[in-house]
C-alpha cells in the first residue's frame, strides 16, 4: 500500500515536470494532457490545477482557463499564484474589474509579490490609467528589480506618457534581462526603440 502511494506521487511529479517543460516549450495542448493525467491521480491538488490553467490560458482558451484557477482555489484559496493567472485570464478577456479584484487578492496575501503588481499595473495599462499603471510597475520593480515584463510595462506607459528618453531606457532594460529570447515581444521593443529615437530627435530638433 504505503509502495503504490510511494509510486503515484512519483508518477504525478513526473507528470507535472513533462507539462511544465511541454507549457516551457509552447507545447500546450501536450502540456494540458500530462496535467490531466496528473489529475486523475490527484485531483485535489491545486499546483496541477494551476499549471492546467495557465497552459489554457497561453493556448488562448481562457474560459477553460478560469475554470482551472477557480478549483485551484476551491482546493487551495490562499494560491497566490492561481489568483495571479485567473486575473491574467479574465484580463485578456477585458473584464479589467473582476482581474483587478484577483491580482488585490493575491497582494493582500503577498504585498511583495512582483509578478502581481506587474499583472496589476497591465490592467491599469489596459484600461489607460498610465499613472496608476506606473505606480504598479515601479512596485514590481522594488520588490524585483529583474522583473523583465516590469520593464516593458513601464516603457510602455512612459512612451504614452511622452517621456520618450525614460521609455527607450526601460525598454532597453526589459532586452538586456531577455537574453537569449527571441520572442516577438524582444522584436516589439527592438521596433518600438527605433520609432521612439526618431522621435527623440525630431523633438530636439524642434527645441
Amino acid at each position: 500500500m504505503q509502495e503504490n502511494k510511494k509510486e503515484n506521487r512519483e508518477k504525478i511529479r513526473s507528470l507535472i515536470n513533462e507539462g511544465n517543460n511541454h507549457l516551457t516549450g509552447g507545447q500546450y495542448r501536450a502540456a494540458v494532457i500530462c496535467y490531466d493525467n496528473a489529475l486523475e491521480l490527484d485531483e485535489n491538488n491545486s499546483q496541477i490545477w494551476d499549471n492546467r490553467g495557465v497552459a489554457l490560458s497561453r493556448a488562448r482558451r481562457y474560459h477553460d482557463a478560469i475554470e482551472s484557477f477557480e478549483i485551484a482555489l476551491e482546493l487551495e484559496p490562499d494560491n497566490i499564484k492561481a489568483w495571479s493567472n485567473m486575473g491574467v485570464a479574465l484580463g485578456a478577456l477585458k473584464r479589467f474589474e473582476e482581474a483587478m479584484n484577483c491580482f488585490d487578492h493575491a497582494l493582500e496575501l503577498d504585498p511583495e509579490n512582483d509578478d502581481a503588481w506587474n499583472n496589476k499595473g497591465t490592467a491599469f495599462f489596459n484600461l489607460k490609467n498610465y499613472p496608476e499603471a506606473l505606480n504598479c510597475y515601479d512596485k514590481a520593480l522594488k520588490f524585483n528589480p529583474n522583473n523583465a515584463q516590469a520593464w516593458a510595462g513601464k516603457g510602455s506607459v512612459k512612451r504614452f506618457m511622452g517621456d520618450y528618453i525614460a521609455a527607450v531606457k526601460c525598454l532597453e532594460k526589459f532586452i538586456e534581462l531577455s537574453v537569449g529570447d527571441d520572442s516577438a515581444q524582444v522584436e516589439e521593443a527592438w521596433a518600438m526603440i527605433l520609432e521612439l529615437k526618431i522621435l527623440i530627435k525630431q523633438n530636439s530638433k524642434d527645441e
